[in-house]
């Protein structure tokens, strides 16, 4: 009798396991075409970075010889745009749990001051003898930065080293392992850390000051590592406390005290926050987990983001902008005061398609801008102010908007939403002196 059950069962045991080999087998795959996608979109970040840097380098080196203003302002735009290309790039690498911004706060001042020289009129107001030392200072020390990163990469090269292993290490501390990228970033903001302090002009001094005095305004008092650990949880609606949580101070020199919150969940990827000291507000979210095939609808996904900004607290919000990229639809809110869009009191949400999660969120800008602010009426009549505006655009929609200007400053505008062949463009007009402050082209009208 057993032999024959044995010869009846022996090879659905057979099958059976061979299914557990192949499910396995596919699972492994699976979680190595994850990796390597990852590790390959940090190798493509990473040398898209050095390109940019010794392409600023070049564009910096022309600036000093520049003479004449038809060659100046495309110069300076050049710089400008690279500027922010390195910022982007840097965003895109690993580094969250180490200080960098040292080199990012250099890529942006860079990126302000170039953008104010280009939109200027160097006829009438040529570049002063301090712009031309600051222009000097500039290609110095992106020449160093673009030695130190060419260091960093023939180091990649040769040794094939890893970014996913940049991650382990930043995490773990780990001593043993190859950190010749950690060690390499770390020179570079060290270095830009060290150079003396430059005059990047009024303009840029008041935007700097504007986000020092933000950081100033963040409201509540200070909170622990546990406490920052209940943030987190409640944030995310996770009422499972034994769930695993890993809680660090952000790196010295950030901007403002913060703590880095890391979730494992048994039955998923790591979920990363950012929550002040003071106050214990979410600063940014990020989920990186796969996203399956959409079953979720454009305007369904919108819906979930409102709910998760009102649930969260953001009251008298607007959508200004959305995109979709693949499984993944991405907000962009604004407060409204009244009948006027507060621009600088900005969110970003990012919902995943599949289930309708929030996988992404960050809102630095609210945090550091928002308060009730004294509005006062504008100068101009809306018709007026569509009278400063390119006869053949089409107007679909107008309202009053408060945006932030090139100088840092805020200005109430008059922002008008229109069609010129198969391109929608938003434009913002003065609502004092009917000016030109900003022209944007919209990827998505839907909202």
């Amino acid at each position: 009798m057993y032999a024959r059950l044995s010869g009846v069962l022996l090879p659905f045991l057979v099958i059976a396991l061979a299914g557990v080999g192949v499910w396995g087998y596919q699972e492994n795959q699976e979680k190595n075409s994850i990796l390597i996608k990852a590790e390959n979109q940090y190798q493509r970040a990473f040398h898209d970075l050095t390109y940019h840097i010794n392409k600023l380098e070049e564009e910096l080196s022309k600036s000093i010889v520049i003479n004449s203003r038809g060659q100046r302002v495309p110069n300076m735009a050049t710089i400008w745009r690279l500027s922010y290309a390195a910022q982007s790039d840097v965003g895109q690498l690993p580094l969250t749990l180490m200080p960098f911004n040292k080199t990012e706060e250099f890529l942006s001042n860079m990126a302000d001051f170039s953008y104010q020289v280009a939109i200027r009129d160097l006829n009438e107001n040529p570049l002063t003898e301090q712009e031309w030392s600051t222009l000097r200072e500039l290609h110095k020390r992106a020449r160093d930065i673009q030695k130190e990163l060419d260091n960093v990469q023939s180091k990649v090269l040769a040794k094939n080293l890893r970014w996913m292993d940049v991650e382990t290490a930043l995490a773990t501390e780990d001593k043993q392992m190859d950190n010749t990228i950690v060690d390499g970033f770390r020179t570079v903001d060290k270095r830009v850390g060290e150079y003396k302090e430059l005059n990047w002009g009024t303009s840029i001094t008041s935007i700097e000051q504007r986000k020092k005095d933000g950081i100033k305004n963040i409201k509540g008092k200070e909170i622990s590592r546990t406490e920052a650990k209940q943030v987190a949880l409640k944030f995310l609606g996770i009422n499972d406390q034994s769930v695993n949580v890993e809680v660090d101070e952000n790196g010295k020199g950030t901007e403002y005290s913060s703590y880095s919150v890391t979730i494992k969940k048994e039955d998923g990827d790591p979920i990363h926050l950012d929550v002040t000291k003071k106050g214990g507000h979410v600063v940014w979210l990020l989920n990186e987990r796969e996203i399956n095939q959409p079953s979720l609808s454009f305007n369904q996904a919108r819906e979930k983001a409102m709910q998760f900004l009102r649930r969260h607290g953001y009251d008298a919000m607007e959508f200004s902008a959305s995109d979709q990229y693949e499984q993944l639809a991405v907000f962009t809110a604004v407060h409204k005061q009244g009948d006027v869009r507060i621009y600088p009191d900005a969110v970003t949400v990012k919902v995943a398609l599949d289930n309708g999660e929030v996988t992404g969120f960050q809102a630095e800008k609210y945090m550091l801008y928002h308060v009730k602010r004294d509005i006062a009426e504008p100068e101009l009549t809306r018709k007026e102010a569509l009278d400063k505006i390119h006869h053949k655009l089409n107007v679909r929609e107008s309202r009053l908007s408060l945006i932030e200007n090139g100088m840092g400053e805020e200005v109430l505008c008059y922002e008008f939403i229109g069609t010129m062949g198969n391109k929608t463009y938003r434009v913002f007009i003065n609502a004092s002196d009917g000016s030109e402050e900003e022209i944007e082209v919209l990827k998505d009208v839907r909202l």
